[in-house]
């Protein structure tokens, strides 16, 4: 394996005793799928999650080549998130997977000032991902140029705008009209 260009991940798993985390990946060089395990002997379950994610992907003092920078930060914080409380508790699968969605779950009403700092993090890093998935530009398939919107008010409503009332207008071009006539005078 070469280039960096030559690794196509697959899947991804997790073991909980030890700690360890299973890479599945194609070597498109080769076209051979391949499985890389990682134990994980300083994972503990007071491991800070965002930490550790960045830590893992950003890694470049291993020897062997660091397949974690081909894995999105926030599919290692979920994996991390659910080896954790696979350490932490002894919960079931599907307890882990509940918990695993509420750690992934947005509020919209949620105050972010709150928040602590790895939170926030993992917070923005579900934002980013929401606003990727539905970010359409022009080379998006349902990108269309020059969109043009009508907003009309709902059945019932009728708004009223002042502030731009055609009486005003005539008032503004009459005042403007005289304040013009007094310069030509001044010059003459």
């Amino acid at each position: 394996m070469s280039s960096s260009t030559s690794i196509k991940m697959q899947k991804l798993g997790v073991r909980f005793d030890p700690p360890t985390i299973f890479l599945f990946y194609i070597d498109t060089s080769t076209g051979k799928l391949r499985r890389r395990t990682v134990t994980l002997d300083d994972f503990t379950k007071n491991t800070n999650i965002n930490d550790y994610a960045n830590e893992l992907h950003n890694d470049k003092t291993t020897r062997e080549r660091n397949l974690f920078r081909y894995i999105p930060i926030r599919r290692l914080e979920r994996l991390l998130f659910i080896l954790k409380e696979g350490l932490t508790t002894n919960l079931s699968k599907s307890d882990i997977e509940k918990k695993l969605h509420k750690f992934d779950e947005l509020d919209t009403n949620e105050d972010l000032n709150k928040l602590d700092d790895d939170t926030l993090k993992h917070k923005k890093l579900i934002m980013n991902e929401t606003y990727d998935k539905n970010r359409v530009d022009p080379s998006s398939k349902n990108f269309v140029y020059d969109v043009v919107v009508d907003f009309e008010p709902t059945a019932g409503e009728h708004q009223t705008s002042e502030w731009d009332s055609t009486d005003e207008i005539e008032e503004d071009i009459k005042q403007e009209d005289n304040d013009v006539d007094e310069d030509e005078d001044d010059f003459s």
